[in-house]
């Protein structure tokens, strides 16, 4: 936890606006401080769900409040089946079989939250670069409201508000100036 948070602080410090978290584990004080601490300095933080199956409680970071949760799907809009469900889930990304880049110059493929969470990173990313005041409590309504909604109709506690749509997004951000 520790070195966790000395990485966010030190982020934080440095002017970061958005932190993508890949890990999972039990709730923390300590983290859950240096969170709401980033939230307040305008930090937007994404967190993978996790993939310890859909009987675990709510893991954290994820399930902290001053975080985006992500969960994944596969190509045809399936949860992956190793992923955490709850409340705390806002939305999917795409999470199974993705191309990433691996040691020496190569490429892999991998599955999991951790893949999802820093695709809405990057879509949060984008959102920043079209509106710099964006605020975290922001960045959530325009992914919930712009996402495709999966599953049973609305939020619900397996996919969150639905797919991740960056392009509608982003779209949402511009109008909002």
């Amino acid at each position: 936890t520790f070195h966790v948070v000395a990485c966010l602080d030190w982020a934080v410090a440095r002017g970061a606006r958005v932190v993508s978290m890949s890990f999972a584990g039990p709730s923390n004080d300590l983290l859950s401080r240096s969170l709401a601490a980033a939230r307040g300095r305008g930090v937007i933080a994404v967190a993978a769900a996790g993939n310890a199956g859909p009987q675990s409680p709510p893991l954290y970071p994820a399930a902290d409040a001053n975080v985006i949760a992500v969960t994944a799907s596969d190509p045809d809009d399936r949860i992956l089946p190793a992923a955490v469900r709850g409340a705390h889930v806002l939305v999917t990304a795409p999470g199974v079989d993705i191309v990433v880049a691996a040691p020496k110059g190569g490429y892999d493929v991998t599955s999991g939250t951790s893949v999802a969470a820093a695709e809405v990173s990057g879509v949060v990313a984008l959102l920043l670069e079209k509106r710099g005041d964006l605020k975290p409590e922001e960045a959530r309504r325009i992914l919930a409201e712009t996402a495709i909604d999966l599953g049973p109709k609305g939020r619900d506690p397996i996919f969150g508000a639905g797919l991740v749509d960056a392009e509608a997004a982003v779209a949402a951000a511009t109008r909002a100036r």
